[in-house]
């Protein structure tokens, strides 16, 4: 008889999400809403067939994850529990209270953090707005649902839906290769050495790399790592621009995502004066096998490219456009590995890879075959990111939602920077071949007016645990002394004292890994990530550690 459950490890495209919820467990940085009104006759009762018999055909739906000493393991429920549809009745509330009320909830709903270790990481509230409007947020977290995946678990959602209200089969292929399988092949691939090209290309490619942002208040995400707040903008292009987009992608085949990331770092360039620019974007690991999987089946990749204003935007363009596909043909090797990479080489110390995400979303919609369906933006924060793009380019335009992180932006800065960016595209099109600095570029970029840039503390500062004649001044022990030379290689900055904070020093989720792995390595085999979680300071995490001498 097949037991009630399925165990099997993390997927390496998971590791950096969890790392970044066991730090932050009550963030919902991760979390993908989907948020739409219906006006109609809603079925509630069809609406809860629709959400668990999705949840029942997509094994990655119902899946939690438990922490072992060994590491962390997937557990995938066979036969799951019903999860019930939160309803949330709005009606017969007074004009005033309604509105706020809708607001509050929506809000709400959008961002209550998901608990991974209980699971699962996917609900559905229904809100009666009114007799004849609903308002409905289906909530997955990214480490069980991708945006590819958000698309298929919405068009099934839609299609058992109809089915239910109909009584009739649904009209829904057979169910894709659960995501387990992938992460099965994938850990399997790794472990026989079948990414070794892609770990040498990565390690050349990015050696030195510091990831690229447009300057802003300052740039603290390394020490606030809870400071997650954003500010979101969602921009259209004018007909005539996302028209001169596409002409100018098929005039020097390339594609109009190249474009839109090429003027991004063109952006970066004239806005910094840096012309190495390296910005993270999202890549796909779904082979035709995987097309309908639900799951964590993307990747992030670091575009790198050397931005020369002085050159012609088409010059410019071709390089980027090349850059990126090296980048996608290497995107086997999950950034996850990928950072530990540059650890383990020497190349990479305690800096960020990834500031800015640039990448396509995806598309795909509800459909529930009778009534009105209109999608609603949400609120909601991002991950550890100082900029975040999501493309949209479609037939009827091209969008751009924008979410900018507070710790780095002030609102103002973030408005002015959408507007540069379309009135930047819009003179590198119209003049492609003209040296871009002679396009007044700096001139657009200076209306955009971010406050100066926050000192960060200096890698020698003295916390306030290291003054002189505290007990931060006792000597270190020899295991001490060894885990301190670590973290201080993996953080770049000089860990000295018995109370420093792995975390306050500018650690976060990726460096843990690398940290905790070589000091499993180095030190003690007993080194584990919830060690260094629960007790992040450095006497206090060594003394837990196990090893032949003292």
């Amino acid at each position: 008889m097949d037991s009630p459950q399925h165990t099997l490890p993390i997927g390496p495209f998971q590791e950096g999400i969890w790392l970044f919820w066991r730090l932050n467990p009550a963030s919902p940085a991760y979390n993908m809403p989907e948020i739409f009104y219906f006006d109609g006759d809603f079925d509630a009762k069809a609406a809860e067939f629709a959400f668990n018999e999705t949840i029942r055909r997509h094994e990655s739906l119902r899946t939690r994850f438990h922490e072992t000493e060994s590491g962390v393991m997937q557990v995938i429920d066979r036969d799951p529990e019903p999860v019930p549809v939160n309803v949330v009745d709005l009606r017969g509330l007074s004009a005033v209270m309604h509105t706020e009320r809708l607001e509050s909830v929506l809000d709400a709903e959008a961002n209550v953090p998901f608990d991974l270790a209980a699971g699962p990481a996917v609900r559905l509230t229904a809100i009666q707005v009114s007799e004849s409007r609903t308002a409905l947020v289906l909530v997955a977290h990214h480490i069980v649902c991708d945006g590819t995946s958000m698309a298929i678990v919405l068009h099934e959602f839609g299609e058992l839906y109809k089915s239910a209200r109909r009584e009739t089969p649904p009209d829904l292929g057979p169910i894709a290769p659960g995501y387990g399988t992938f992460v099965e092949e994938q850990l399997a691939t790794l472990a026989d050495g079948g990414l070794e090209e892609e770990s040498a290309y990565w390690r050349e490619r990015l050696a030195g790399v510091t990831g690229s942002a447009l300057p802003g208040t300052g740039h603290t995400a390394a020490h606030q790592p809870g400071a997650l707040e954003v500010h979101a903008e969602s921009t259209v292009l004018a007909d005539s621009l996302a028209e001169a987009v596409s002409a100018y992608a098929r005039r020097a085949r390339s594609t109009p995502f190249a474009v839109l990331l090429c003027a991004m770092e063109v952006m970066i360039a004239a806005a910094t004066g840096d012309g190495d620019v390296a910005v993270g974007t999202a890549t796909s690991g779904r082979t035709p096998r995987f097309a309908g999987t639900v799951g964590m089946l993307a990747n992030v990749v670091v575009a790198r490219s050397r931005i020369d204003i002085a050159k012609s935007f088409a010059t410019v363009l071709e390089a980027v456009s090349l850059d990126l596909m090296d980048a996608i043909d290497h995107q086997g090797l999950p950034f996850s590995r990928m950072v530990a990479e540059l650890h383990e080489a020497g190349l990479e110390r305690g800096v960020e890879l990834v500031r800015t995400m640039f990448a396509s979303g995806a598309t795909g919609g509800l459909n529930l075959g009778e009534g009105t369906l209109s999608e609603v933006a949400a609120r909601t924060v991002d991950g550890p990111f100082d900029l975040s793009v999501a493309c949209y380019v479609e037939s009827s335009g091209i969008a751009l939602d924008w979410e900018y992180a507070l710790r780095t932006y002030s609102p103002e800065a973030a408005r002015g920077y959408c507007a540069a960016y379309q009135e930047i595209l819009a003179l590198l099109l119209d003049q492609p071949d003209a040296a871009m600095d002679s396009l007044g570029l700096t001139e657009v970029l200076a209306r955009v007016h971010p406050s100066a840039r926050a000192a960060a503390p200096s890698p020698g500062a003295v916390s306030p645990a290291a003054e002189p004649g505290g007990p931060a001044d006792a000597a270190l022990t020899s295991v001490e002394a060894a885990v301190a030379a670590i973290w201080s290689e993996v953080l770049g900055v000089p860990i000295e004292a018995p109370h420093d904070d792995f975390f306050e020093s500018g650690g976060h989720s990726m460096l843990a890994s690398v940290a905790v792995a070589s000091v499993r390595k180095k030190v003690s085999t007993t080194a584990t990530l919830r060690m260094l979680f629960d007790h992040p300071q450095l006497r206090d995490f060594s003394s837990r550690l196990s090893t032949g001498s003292a």
